[in-house]
């Protein structure tokens, strides 16, 4: 009998500290109703021993109660249970959190970036508190800040809040760790990849957990609650769920590692190249030759290789004279012209140009050369960024189009071209591939701590970067040396 009141007593959830309320004594009614504390328990005969604090008394009353005589304190045990949490996740010593800005209305050259330091916030019920371990840093994400300026795009620089008034931040492909958790379904230590803020550390509300397909091979994701976002630009608040690697020796985690950072750098690159070569082809047909200008940035790069991919017979490369040797050396295209030339560039084809450059005035040197055989110009800026890109117009005008990756998201899931013809297997089959040909001509750099970010934002900025260099950053200067470069 004594075993089985024990049982029970364990089966009813008391631990010692515990707020419980009395009910049901017969023998003492004075004390039903009174609220008490778990002392201790359960002894051999089942019973729990209960702190009472009885007014007019000094000290408090224990008493020796049946299970059956207590009931949790539900409002008091969330109190408690608040208090062990915020005890248990007190930081020693405290995080603090750097953070790269910019401030509203300051444009977007080096000058308007203001580093941040501030501790990291307490961490929320259904928060997790993500540190960002590394970034890729482009003209993409420039693009991103740039749309900012202009009516046509979305602001994607919305997306990290930050707290100081005036200021925001951009967002970046990157991979944080999951530090904290209050989301019972995200556990410490979870890796993540997607949309980060150039920051060490992010606090964000958990809105869900997407599992993993075994049908299409697609991973799990977090999905986190961003407030203003879009429909239409959900996705960029989804995680895709890094699987840890099994057992392997440290060459093997080295050759892991760099392709992880490759996936920051092209991964999305090459996904929007993807896109833009489906859009041409359900929009044009089998047409066969194309320009494209800022021949040297890596989202062309990536378009020509998709276009040479599916037999494109004739693409060509604009780009600046410094770029030409960089250019021609990766071998993607069939001909490469400078700009400077673009008044004598072929035109004996019907031709589309494709306009990474968004500059007006060589739009038209285009139209004017390729006459009835240009069958349009697709805007697809702004990868590289012009310091007066904000004042051009994006209107549609004849034969011109703007190409908008999230709305093409939409279209293409009704296209036969796409759905019928394993487009989406392709995408990720071929990607590998194209990693492996761009690591033959690109370098990746790291670049450590806020000085050194900002230094090289000021570089790709003013397109002064090399075309044979990408980035990846981290505001954790003890990660790597600063501005070191990385073995491809």
């Amino acid at each position: 009998m004594a075993a089985t009141q024990t049982s029970d007593a364990a089966a009813a959830g008391f631990t010692c500290g515990a707020p419980v309320i009395i009910r049901g004594l017969q023998g003492a009614p004075q004390h039903n109703g009174r609220h008490g504390k778990v002392k201790a328990g359960p002894t051999e005969n089942g019973r729990f021993e209960v702190e009472v604090l009885i007014e007019g008394n000094q000290e408090p009353t224990v008493l020796a109660l049946k299970p059956a005589n207590i009931e949790l304190d539900t409002e008091a045990l969330q109190d408690y249970v608040s208090a062990k949490r915020a005890e248990k996740l007190k930081r020693v010593p405290p995080l603090q959190d750097l953070a790269v800005c910019w401030a509203k209305s300051k444009g977007l050259s080096a000058k308007a970036i203001l580093p941040r330091e501030r501790p990291v916030p307490e961490l929320e019920e259904g928060h997790v508190l993500l540190r960002v371990d590394k970034f890729a840093f482009s003209q993409m994400s420039l693009g991103y800040l740039m749309k900012g300026f202009t009516r046509t795009f979305s602001a994607y620089h919305s997306f990290y809040e930050y707290p100081e008034e005036g200021l925001y931040r951009a967002g970046c492909w990157g991979t944080c760790t999951v530090v904290e958790s209050m989301h019972p379904k995200v556990a410490v230590g979870t890796r993540l990849y997607g949309l980060v803020p150039p920051s060490r550390y992010q606090m964000q509300l958990v809105g869900g957990v997407i599992p993993a397909s075994k049908r299409t091979g697609e991973p799990a994701k977090v999905e986190l609650t961003m407030e203003g976002v879009p429909f239409n630009l959900r996705r960029f608040q989804e995680m895709e769920v890094i699987e840890a690697p099994g057992e392997t020796d440290a060459q093997v985690e080295s050759e892991v590692a760099l392709l992880e950072d490759w996936k920051l750098v092209l991964k999305e690159i090459y996904t929007m190249a993807f896109y833009m070569d489906e859009n041409l082809l359900v929009d044009t047909g089998m047409i066969n030759s194309v320009i494209i200008s800022c021949a040297s940035a890596k989202t062309a790069l990536a378009l020509a290789y998709v276009l040479r991919m599916r037999e494109m017979k004739y693409v060509v490369g604009l780009t600046s004279k410094e770029h030409l040797d960089f250019v021609k050396g990766t071998d993607l295209y069939h001909e490469v012209f400078t700009y400077e030339q673009a008044d004598s560039l072929p035109n004996d084809r019907t031709i589309v140009y494709m306009d990474f450059k968004c500059d007006g005035e060589l739009r038209q040197t285009i139209t004017l050369r390729m006459g009835t055989n240009l069958m349009y110009n697709m805007v697809l800026g702004p990868a590289v960024f012009q310091k007066r890109m904000k004042d051009q117009v994006f209107e549609k005008r004849a034969r011109e189009m703007l190409f908008d990756e999230s709305s093409w998201r939409e279209r293409r899931r009704m296209v036969a071209e796409v759905t019928k013809t394993g487009r989406n297997e392709k995408l990720k089959y071929s990607f590998p591939a194209f990693v492996e040909r761009i690591r033959q001509h690109v370098q990746l750099r790291h670049v450590g701590g806020a000085e050194a970010f900002k230094s090289r934002y000021d570089s790709i900025y003013n397109n002064s970067a090399p075309p044979n260099e990408a980035y990846v950053c981290s505001l954790h200067e003890d990660e790597r040396g600063v501005d070191e470069i990385w073995s491809a």
